[in-house]
């Protein structure tokens, strides 16, 4: 008889590239913990020197072991059916909503952790095009504030981290109520989904 796995999630204990799969081991209500190693004396017991890293634990058997931290949420979103499991092309297509935000990530690393000035422009440009673009594609999903369906996907996830990184950065301005409207509302609607869990487990 299988039981449920349980997850650790080994991450600093900052948003930054755990904050995804945080988030959606939560909707799913997966057992999990997290665990906030010494760096860097922890970074040779990683598989590749690296932070996030998942291991999934099933009772009896190996435990499973994922680094990088894309791969641990596309993982864990497929797992727990926030991408597409019968339709490939519509879960090609989630995948690509979701790896439009990877370039304004790495940009905003460049300039807010390692204060990389001459990235600010082009962080700024590819923020534009970022709401701009996705602002018509929750636009042609109905305006509900979702990419896809009327269900929360790993697509909304990613939006809400992304949005919630530029305000604590401050660099929202193009992300306000006013320049992006749907996006507002799928932040508002994730924000949502993450109290009522996190309510439940009062």
């Amino acid at each position: 008889m299988s039981t449920s796995p349980s997850y650790e999630l080994i991450y600093f204990n900052v948003p930054g590239l755990g904050e995804a799969s945080r988030i959606i081991l939560n909707l799913a209500g997966a057992k999990w913990k997290e665990t906030n190693p010494e760096w860097p004396a922890f970074k040779p017991s990683t598989p590749f020197e690296r932070l996030p890293v998942l291991i999934e634990r099933s009772g009896g058997t190996e435990d499973f072991v994922l680094s990088e931290s894309e791969v641990i949420e596309r993982y864990l979103a497929r797992k727990y059916g926030f991408i597409s499991s019968d339709d490939p092309k519509l879960a090609a297509k989630q995948e690509q909503v979701r790896a439009q935000f990877s370039d304004a990530r790495a940009l905003a690393t460049e300039v807010f952790h390692h204060k990389n000035e001459t990235h600010r422009q082009r962080l700024e440009d590819q923020i534009k095009l970022i709401v701009r673009k996705h602002e018509e594609l929750l636009e042609k999903n109905g305006s509900n504030g979702h990419y896809f369906g009327d269900k929360l996907t790993y697509p909304d996830i990613v939006a809400y981290v992304i949005i919630n990184s530029l305000r604590i950065y401050k660099f929202d301005v193009h992300v306000n109520e006013e320049n992006a409207p749907r996006l507002n509302k799928l932040y508002k609607l994730v924000e949502k989904a993450i109290a009522e869990v996190a309510a439940k487990k009062q």
